[in-house]
């Protein structure tokens, strides 16, 4: 299986991939608690925690020692009506040398009315003669509220030699519980074909890093995106958009930035994570690193 970024079929039937997992969570008075919970292979689920007092629990996903090779897996989560979910992972996500062809996540989230789901994983970080394939839909009622983000990095090389990866291919897709396309987001990135130029102009402009924030829900108006534009700007960074829109009656809004380390990007998503989070559930400042 040649590397061209991943563009071979995907693993078909449970049996054909690294590992799996199945999580749905619903609502039980004023929590939301596990309704299922099934992992296989080499992902694995830390136990489920409340770290406030808001009711929404978390889970932490525990990948293959932080690595895949020329793996496939997938996660099938399920946000049942009224209840709320953040999800995270235990660590970056390392993708290394894939010689017998890309690492393929995918993941599919349906989350139902007037539920809330909040998906922070950390830092995907691609390494020397990595090639990786992310595909992510998302489904969705009228009424939920959706937060993701993410992180991409260049991994470290012995030679200092930047954006030794082969290529990423990170497809975002989000539907309307009937079906129909709310939007979509397609990231590819390869150095492999075009080498040192990546971080040129039309590129990456300069910056090694990129954050993506994409977040649904009705509460996402016009003051709302006015609020994360501010947000953007008092980031500093020069090279950050912020786009909105709506399809099939749910609003979004989506910010992409460029930057030169994690560290930069992750204090932008928590910013936009927290003026969300005082939108909407009054939940306090995002902080993971205490768990």
């Amino acid at each position: 299986m040649s590397s061209a970024l991943g563009f071979s079929p995907a693993a078909s039937g449970r049996a054909a991939y690294a590992g799996t997992m199945n999580l749905s969570v619903g609502r039980s008075g004023d929590r939301s608690r596990p309704v299922r919970t099934e992992s296989a292979g080499v992902l694995r689920l830390m136990k489920p925690l409340h770290l406030d007092d808001s009711g929404q629990v978390a889970y932490f996903v525990v990948n293959p020692g932080g690595a895949y090779f020329s793996e496939a897996c997938r996660m099938d989560v399920e946000v049942l009506p009224g209840a709320s979910l953040l999800l995270s992972s235990q660590g970056a996500t390392r993708i290394y040398r894939t010689p017998r062809g890309p690492a393929v996540q995918e993941a599919a989230f349906t989350v139902g009315e007037g539920a809330r789901l909040e998906y922070v994983p950390d830092q995907l970080i691609a390494y020397r003669d990595a090639d990786y394939r992310q595909v992510t839909t998302i489904t969705m009622a009228a009424g939920a509220q959706v937060f993701v983000e993410e992180i991409v990095t260049p991994g470290w090389d012995p030679d200092g030699t930047p954006f030794t990866y082969t290529g990423m291919l990170l497809r975002l897709e989000v539907r309307h519980a009937d079906g129909g396309l709310v939007c979509a987001d397609n990231v590819r990135i390869v150095p492999g074909d075009i080498g040192a130029a990546i971080d040129g102009i039309g590129y990456l402009e300069g910056s090694s890093h990129m954050g993506n924030v994409l977040i649904l829900g009705q509460h996402v108006d016009e003051a709302y995106v006015d609020a994360v534009r501010e947000l953007v700007d008092a980031s500093g960074l020069a090279r950050a958009g912020v786009t909105s829109g709506a399809r099939h009656g749910i609003p979004w809004v989506m910010v992409r930035a460029l930057a030169s380390s994690t560290d930069v990007l992750s204090a932008l998503v928590l910013s936009v994570n927290e003026h969300d989070r005082s939108v909407t559930t009054g939940q306090r400042r995002l902080n993971l690193r205490r768990y």
